[in-house]
């Protein structure tokens, strides 16, 4: 274990926008908090358990530029009607958004019965996830989503977690949503930067799904630059909720997402849904935990994950059934798809289970392209390269397609076939 810890120059000497008196005093004590438990806390090496793959690529600035006062830039990649809200370098960039059945605060605005509703809310934070107490640490502000009791928000609400040129940055979400309500959710990274290797994201995003309501939550990071991402969710299910999740992911040169949904009541029900894409030497860590922590609740994932060239991918899956939960039903598949020799995916699925009636599988798969598959196509007057990616396509557009948004999964399928485009770089 590394003898420093957190509590460094890189982290003490970042200068924000925001200033911590605008917070409300629940919020100020619990950022101070977490503040002073930093220097408890090593940061991750290859001796880390969960960080044994990705230390290596973690290699943090001795300092970071402040982030500078610059207008947001974002622009959509893809056609989608829906509001749209952005978080610019910890600033809500966004005009006044009317929705009916959602509020959307900045934290700074909230009272003091709001924070304290955003504060037991918080999911993302333990010893597992040393950067989501970095956030809490460092935060300025961020933006509280409510929707309202039996609120149908007809359309999905992204918010964009952007990044402007160098620094560090540390946006934070919470989303609350109310009985029997239905929300869709995309949360998308947008990092501009002349010099990606001064930049560092660290986002969090705290999730409370309340009785008979339902979330679609859609993740994008389509960054292929060098900066340095590292997000956490956390989700809070009541009775009969339900949270549909969909990742989609590129590597950079390093990237990490933890999903850590806890299911605290009889008859919630989760759908994890992932694809991951690496190529060069990029890097990115998923790391998931469903915890069934009450009976009857149900929970299935499925993760593709490719690597290209010298990449590397890590999943690490796992499922824990608590003593009480009895009447579980888990499931989980990772299938893998190795495009070089020298690309490398670590996969650890998990089973922990302290109960006697439950239902659970789990089980991954790693392999290359199947070089009959491709004869055979080619026999049939297809290109090498073209055989190539359908058979790679095919691995992943199940995945891809299952996501409820339509004109995203088709932007996400063009992006991918740009990307396995088999050409010699």
């Amino acid at each position: 274990m590394s003898t420093s810890n957190i509590s460094t120059p890189v982290l003490s000497d970042i200068t924000f926008s925001e200033a911590p008196s605008k917070l409300s005093v629940s919020f100020q004590e619990f950022s101070q908090s977490k503040k002073e438990g930093l220097s408890l806390l090593s940061i991750p090496t290859r001796k880390t358990e969960s960080w044994k793959y990705s230390a290596k690529h973690l290699k943090l600035a001795d300092h970071y530029p402040a982030l500078p006062d610059t207008a947001s830039s974002y622009q959509a990649a893809y056609e989608l009607d829906c509001h749209t809200i952005v978080l610019s370098n910890n600033r809500l960039a966004s005009s006044h958004i009317d929705i009916q059945g959602l509020s959307i605060k900045n934290f700074a605005d909230l009272n003091e019965t709001e924070a304290e509703q955003v504060l037991s809310g918080v999911t993302a934070e333990s010893k597992e996830f040393p950067f989501a107490d970095i956030n809490a640490a460092q935060l300025q502000n961020g933006i509280f989503l409510k929707v309202e009791d039996n609120a149908q928000v007809e359309k999905p609400v992204k918010v964009v977690l952007e990044h402007l040129g160098q620094g560090m940055s540390f946006p934070r979400i919470f989303v609350f949503v109310g009985k029997s309500a239905s929300f869709e959710l995309i949360e998308e990274l947008n990092i501009v930067s002349d010099d990606t290797t001064e930049a560092f994201i660290n986002s969090v995003c705290d999730i409370t799904v309340s009785e008979n309501a339902k979330l679609r939550y859609v993740r994008m990071n389509n960054d292929q630059g060098d900066c340095k991402h590292i997000g956490a969710t956390g989700v809070k299910m009541m009775r009969n909720a339900r949270f549909d999740s969909y990742c989609m992911a590129l590597g950079s040169e390093l990237a990490r997402h933890d999903l850590h949904v806890k299911m605290l009541e009889p008859g919630a029900e989760c759908d994890l849904n992932g694809v991951c894409v690496t190529r060069f030497k990029q890097h990115y860590d998923n790391h998931t935990c469903i915890e069934h922590i009450a009976p009857h609740c149900t929970s299935n994932e499925t993760y593709r994950c490719i690597a290209d060239q010298q990449s590397s991918i890590v999943f690490n899956g796992r499922i824990h059934i608590h003593p009480d939960a009895q009447k579980s039903l888990g499931s989980m598949s990772n299938k893998n798809l190795l495009l070089s020799s020298q690309a490398q995916i670590n996969s650890k699925p998990e089973l922990e289970i302290y109960a006697d009636d439950v239902k659970c599988a789990h089980g991954t798969t790693m392999g290359q392209l199947d070089e009959q598959e491709v004869y055979y196509l080619k026999t049939r007057g297809i290109s090498d390269e073209q055989a190539k990616l359908m058979l790679t396509l095919g691995f992943v557009l199940e995945v891809v397609r299952s996501t409820p948004i339509e004109s995203i999964a088709i932007f996400w399928e063009q992006q991918l076939t740009e990307i396995l485009s088999f050409q010699e770089i």
